[in-house]
């Protein structure tokens, strides 16, 4: 009760200040936030985010003025491309138009690799698939996945993980590179 009291608190006093403020959640959030990075684009006022670089174990830099991108450009091989298509897809919920700042970003470079997002989710995702929403306590979202191929330990599901780097590294045993 003392949590929601203090949040209902820090809402009134941001309003004051004229910062809106939508969720409760968003308050402990940012309270927990050390530094904020911005850059001269207005990233922070205009809560639009573009995916710059995407890591397969070397950082290959997004060319972000182009159109359409070609998986060939980027990834080592089709299974590197599959993996990633299933992971943004997957792991990410809504259209382009509903989804959180992050979730559009990535959205919208699926759209520039040409990639039915839909399409993915009916093949990946069972009615009764498992998500376990991003939480300030969890710090990363998780999604298992079903009839992904055969995995490395010859299974045909795979949880796919985003969020805080340091959660999500401390959760993996191994990491595909480029070289497979």
């Amino acid at each position: 009760m003392a949590v929601m009291i203090t949040l209902a608190y820090s809402v009134r006093q941001m309003l004051i200040d004229k910062n809106f403020v939508k969720k409760l959640a968003s308050c402990e959030i940012m309270g927990g936030a050390n530094n904020i990075c911005s850059d001269k684009t207005g990233t922070l006022t205009m809560n639009k985010m573009t995916v710059t670089n995407i890591f397969i174990g070397v950082d290959k830099i997004v060319k972000i003025n182009d159109k359409t991108y070609n998986y060939n450009d980027y990834f080592a091989n089709e299974n590197h491309a599959t993996l990633f298509r299933q992971a943004v897809a997957c792991n990410t919920s809504g259209l382009a138009k509903d989804a959180s700042a992050t979730e559009q970003a990535m959205l919208i470079m699926m759209d520039r690799f040409q990639t039915e997002v839909e399409k993915i989710r009916s093949q990946n995702l069972p009615k009764d698939f498992i998500r376990f929403h991003f939480t300030s306590k969890r710090k990363r979202m998780s999604t298992i996945i079903h009839n992904c191929g055969q995995t490395e330990h010859n299974h045909d599901r795979r949880v796919h993980m985003k969020g805080a780097a340091e959660i999500v590294l401390d959760s993996c045993s191994h990491y595909i590179n480029d070289q497979g």
